[in-house]
């Protein structure tokens, strides 16, 4: 007989696989006639304008790289930046972005959906057409985003009645059909607009996919959660809206969830969408990493991150999704969402500026190399430009800036993590027909094209389906991983075949940097072959007569430059600013049939024009120009992919008639560029220290009759453009220079005005118990829709003393106990009594950012003194002769929430509660039934704006303002005060580089500005009547907030700012600092950066406030700015 431990693992076993069998069951059910072929992409009918095969999308016939980056238009509320700020994204080296669209931002009440001011999602897409950006669209309904509720409107968290997302509890789903008809309802509204700039309903569109809803996983970890139903009608609703482009979905990470089963019955049963989409985030800050949420750690602990997360996080990424089988063996790899940085949190010691030096500039490039090693062709950067949490729309997991040590900084700062990884970009948009198929190389190591004497500095190696001469053009991904740290080594490539003789090239990379190594690549001229660049190429581009190709290339940071060429290859000319030889090109020692091109260490600058051995110059040659890392940080090209030119062929033979990607203008040398190809203009902006900018038009007859340049060489299509050369130019630089250090100390305050809110004066609401017995509250902030910011509450109770007694309340103590999320400061009786906060980064603890809340836990008792309990404004004398006198009590609590939480995968946490969860008073003179409590706030779905409101009734009040000579400060027995003031804005700001409304050429400077706080206390900031950020002294990492530039009138607009903050604290300011207190400073300042006008190339964006003076000088720290002017080209 069996044991009975076999027996209970038998039956325990047989209940696990039935309750597998019958969570599968739920999850597939299907409620609704709605299968996978009803919603599928129309490829017979669209294929012509976009179709995709295993390797790639293909629009018009060519194969095309999705180079996409997030933008979040709702994290910037001044809608003159959207533009700027995508022509950064384009400048960058992008195609594409995805947008999430945030259904709580367009709908504030229910029925109600805007779609004007800051909300025209139809300029917004008008901009990516003009700008030639492909648009992803990502319209949820739910969109994570670290957003509150997930993007879901307010008014519809708060209808407790239904299941957002279908979730019944944490880790269980029940599909809600009244939960679907608010989202039809919103797509109702929102998709028509988006139908009507689909790729499929005319040459402009610009969009080429349709996210449908957000990591919403068919399973996780093998848990079936995702319902099938959902997916359905979501599909299907968008279809018959117009939606006519791919739908695709994205797993949080690889889980092959709804993938289009290849059986016709499996796709009937399971529902799959057009593409499948997986996100990857790879390298977390220790304080985010998921064993933090249950361990907990030191707010303060950054560590340096380990390259062998990458390897276990992407390096098998290829072989696992096609493993998922079915359309994944014929769709492309496709990443929705890539780590582009990381967000910070409440309570962490460390600023947006530490995270981005614990990635390093770069991270994000390292990502995009190694994506493309798995045969990814197309992902979407999160973020590329983080933005704020203006007003109130983070969840409890961010604070009001959403830098996200991103690309493009938080105030508008191209920073060196984005010019590194704009290289990778362009190279991939450069050699685009040769990365758009690629295959990996699977051979033994010892016989693999190329290997290095280092270890782990190659990750993959792959083939393209185009060939040359001599077979398919090759790709090394070199990625230096060395257990030594080495940043010098070499590549090792064999000059015929796998038994040809092996050619050692020298080779430098930095520690955890990557590049794409070029080799088997035949030019133009059949007899000028690549073997291997063991250098990064990042343009490739034809004269207009055909007969020249041209490189850009690196210059090695150490040691010398290399490529290798097989047969006869000659110099036509050369040229290198050296301090020895410069560029040679010599005959390999291994093997005399191949030539090396060397370039000497300290070169600045060089070029090479190479020809085949008959030296024929009517022949097509190969001209190459080498730039160091100060040159390539400030390197752009201009691509006109938006739609293929017609005149080009997809092909899988190398030539110049099927190059989709050859760049019309190339410029190096200014801080950003854009081209212009209808004004055929070149518009800059540079720094001060920025002299010349240089300029390579491959198609502008302006250009294409220049005779070169003695540095860069002969006969190319060149001309250099001084940016000191224009006055205007000039006196606005200086403008711009002189003013940002005049403000480098503060902008001067233009007098303060003052008041006090007045509690009274709110209009108050019951607040109702579980149960006459229970301190408990039934009622929370999202059923009073108060939530954005504060939430207020007024408590009353009586006290009983003895007439006669004169040792009043001695030896009766009082407590006021009570539970709150997220931060209060609280009041007795017009007297602080102190203030807390109850919130967690962790798991299952008061106050979790994230998933369950305990709320039953997380009180805090305050004592009552004497003094306070005697400042009672009602005393109450029961009888005329009565012993005992009442006196009656008023607590206001001001509370603060930091937004309700997001519910991301399979948790259920949006309508964790918010501000006052119970309350009590205790002691012995408190009289039994009379607590009596109220609230008081703003109701969000009254507003145009949800997300925009401080949570205080009177934010707009114009009563009560005084003039004061003082400057503001915290007075904790005063409540919440209200200071005021107005203050010039620095120059002129920056047009748009492509403005179409204005023919004005006249130079424009930016000067970004930021508000910057010091001290123990709480503020709101209003900049003209905006909330633009909320300050919590050490409770949150935050001291610099970005002043968006949209929002700040410049001189010369002929209007003052004004800033407003709501202020209070527990603890009183000094502005002196003396005596050991507490400190408080209002400033605004121009951004006081590192490296601010890019003499390091660095370009970080890492704040420099406060630095010692030596300190500043090393890092070239100061004010940024830039000055924007205009080429004809």
């Amino acid at each position: 007989m069996p044991s009975s431990w076999t027996t209970t693992l038998v039956v325990s076993l047989a209940l696990a696989v039935a309750a597998h069998q019958y969570l599968e069951r739920r999850a597939l059910s299907t409620l609704s006639n709605i299968h996978t072929d009803d919603t599928l992409y129309d490829k017979d009918k669209y294929r012509h304008i976009l179709d995709y095969d295993k390797h790639s999308i293909i629009i018009h016939g060519q194969p095309t790289l999705i180079l996409s980056g997030e933008f979040h238009y709702w994290r910037l509320p001044d809608k003159t930046r959207w533009k700027p700020i995508l022509e950064q994204y384009r400048s960058a080296g992008l195609n594409c972005i995805r947008i999430y669209f945030h259904w709580g931002f367009h709908s504030p009440a229910p029925g109600r959906y805007l779609f004007d001011g800051n909300r025209d999602i139809e300029y917004l897409l008008q901009v990516c057409e003009e700008l030639g950006l492909y648009v992803l669209a990502a319209p949820g309904p739910y969109i994570c985003a670290e957003t509150q509720a997930g993007g879901f409107p307010i008014w519809l968290a708060a209808m407790r009645e239904i299941r957002l997302r279908h979730m019944k509890t944490n880790f269980w789903k029940k599909y809600d059909p009244e939960f679907m008809f608010y989202c039809a309802e919103y797509f109702q509204h929102i998709l028509p607009i988006l139908a009507r700039h689909q790729i499929t309903n005319g040459a402009n569109g610009c969009i080429i996919g349709l996210q449908i809803e957000n990591e919403s996983f068919q399973r996780i970890f093998g848990y079936p959660i995702g319902l099938h139903e959902d997916m359905r009608v979501l599909a299907q609703t968008a279809r018959k809206l117009g939606i006519t482009v791919p739908l695709f979905t994205n797993d949080g990470f690889e889980e092959g969830s709804f993938i289009v089963k290849d059986d016709p019955k499996q796709r009937k049963k399971e529902f799959g969408v057009d593409l499948y989409g997986f996100d990857k985030y790879v390298v977390f800050t220790p304080n985010s990493e998921p064993t933090s949420w249950v361990m907990g750690r030191d707010p303060s602990y950054l560590q340096e991150w380990d390259p062998s997360t990458v390897i276990s996080g992407m390096d098998q990424m290829e072989s696992k999704v096609r493993s998922f089988g079915h359309a994944n063996r014929r769709t492309p790899i496709f990443i929705p969402e890539l780590q582009g940085g990381w967000f910070n949190h409440y309570e962490i010691k460390y600023t947006y500026d530490a995270i981005y030096r614990f990635y390093g500039d770069q991270y994000t490039r390292l990502m995009l190399d190694t994506s493309f090693s798995q045969g990814c062709t197309m992902l979407n950067f999160y973020m590329f430009y983080g933005g704020t949490n203006w007003g109130t729309l983070g969840d409890s997991d961010v604070y009001t800036s959403y830098d996200y040590s991103a690309s493009i900084r938080e105030f508008g700062l191209m920073s060196g993590r984005l010019r590194n990884l704009r290289l990778g970009l362009l190279f991939l948009q450069s050699f685009s027909d040769i990365m758009a198929r690629t295959d990996p190389v699977v051979l033994p190591f010892m016989d693999m094209p190329v290997r290095s004497n280092l270890g782990k500095t190659i990750s993959q190696q792959r083939q393209s389906r185009v060939a040359g001469e001599k077979g398919p053009v090759g790709l090394t991904f070199v990625r230096n991983f060395s257990d030594e740290k080495q940043d010098r080594f070499e590549l090792i490539v064999r000059s015929n075949d796998a038994y040809g003789t092996p050619i050692r090239l020298s080779c430098h990379l930095a520690y955890k940097s990557s590049f794409i190594a070029l080799g088997n690549y035949t030019t133009l001229n059949p007899g000028i072959h690549l073997l291997l660049s063991a250098t990064p190429i990042y343009v490739r581009g034809f004269t207009k007569d055909g007969k020249r190709e041209v490189w850009i290339a690196a210059l090695a940071a150490s040691g010398p430059t290399e490529m290798a060429f097989s047969g006869e290859v000659d110099f036509i000319a050369a040229h290198g600013t050296s301090r020895s030889e410069g560029v040679e090109l010599r005959k390999s020692s291994e093997d005399r049939n191949v030539r090396v091109l060397s370039v000497a260490e300290g070169t600045k600058s060089a070029y090479a024009l190479l020809s085949d051995a008959d030296g024929d110059l009517s022949k097509p040659s190969l001209h190459i120009i080498f730039l160091d890392q100060a040159a390539l940080s400030t390197l752009y090209c201009h691509y006109d992919n938006r739609h293929a030119d017609g005149n080009l062929t997809s092909s899988d033979k190398l030539g110049a008639k099927n190059m989709a990607s050859t760049p019309k203008v190339v410029s190096w040398g200014s801080y950003n560029a854009l081209y212009d190809p209808r004004e055929k203009t070149l518009k800059v902006e540079s720094t001060e220290s920025q002299e010349q900018v240089h300029v390579l038009g491959f198609d502008n007859e302006g250009l294409s009759h220049s005779n070169g340049s003695p540095i860069y060489g002969p006969l190319l299509p060149y001309r250099s453009f001084s940016l000191k050369g224009n006055q205007s130019a000039v006196l606005k630089q200086n403008l711009a220079s002189h003013w940002t250090e005049q403000s480098r100390q503060g902008i001067s305050f233009l007098g303060w005005e003052t008041r006090t809110t007045d509690f009274g004066s709110f209009q108050w609401t019951e607040c109702p118990r579980v149960s006459p017995s229970s301190d408990r509250f039934q009622l929370v902030n999202l059923d009073y829709k108060f939530t954005s910011g504060h939430i207020l509450y007024r408590g009353t109770f009586k006290t009983r003393e003895l007439v006669h007694d004169s040792r009043l309340w001695r030896n009766r103590p009082v407590w006021l106990k009570i539970n709150i999320r997220h931060r209060v400061i609280a009041f007795v009786n017009g007297i602080c009594i102190g203030s807390h906060m109850t919130y967690s980064r962790q798991l299952l603890t008061p106050g979790a950012k994230m998933g369950y809340d305990p709320v039953s836990f997380g009180s805090h008792s305050y004592f009552l003194p004497s003094e306070v309990l005697g400042a009672a404004k009602a005393t109450l004398q029961k009888e005329e002769e009565s012993e005992y006198r009442d006196q009656e009590h008023e607590v206001i609590l001001v509370i603060d929430s930091f937004g309700l939480s997001r519910q991301p995968f399979v948790v259920d946490d949006i309508r964790n509660p918010r501000g006052l969860l119970s309350a009590s008073v205790r002691g012995k003179g408190v009289v039994e039934g009379s607590e009596h409590w109220q609230v008081a706030g703003v109701d969000v779905t009254r507003l145009d704006m949800a997300y925009g409101s401080t949570g205080f009734p009177d934010e707009h009040s114009q009563e009560g303002w005084e003039a004061t000579t003082q400057v503001p400060q915290v007075i904790p027995d005063k409540g919440v005060t209200w200071w005021r003031t107005r203050f010039e804005g620095p120059p002129s700001g920056t047009l748009s580089l492509s403005d179409t409304t204005t023919k004005s050429t006249e130079p424009t400077a930016n000067i970004p500005l930021c508000c910057r706080l010091e001290g123990e206390f709480s503020a709101m900031i209003l900049l003209n009547d905006v909330l633009v950020g909320r300050y919590f002294g050490s409770d949150s990492p935050q001291h610099e907030f970005y002043l968006m530039d949209g929002l700040v009138h410049r001189i010369g607009s002929g209007q003052l700012n004004e800033l407003k903050l709501m202020i209070y604290g527990a603890k009183a300011t000094s502005t002196t600092g003396s005596d050991g207190n507490n400190t408080m400073s209002v400033q605004i300042l121009p951004w006081i950066v590192e490296d601010a006008q890019g003499d390091l190339g660095q370009w970080s964006g890492n704040t420099a406030f406060g630095v010692e003076e030596e300190t500043a000088k090393a890092l070239k720290a100061g004010p940024f700015w830039t000055v924007s002017q205009t080429f004809v080209l």
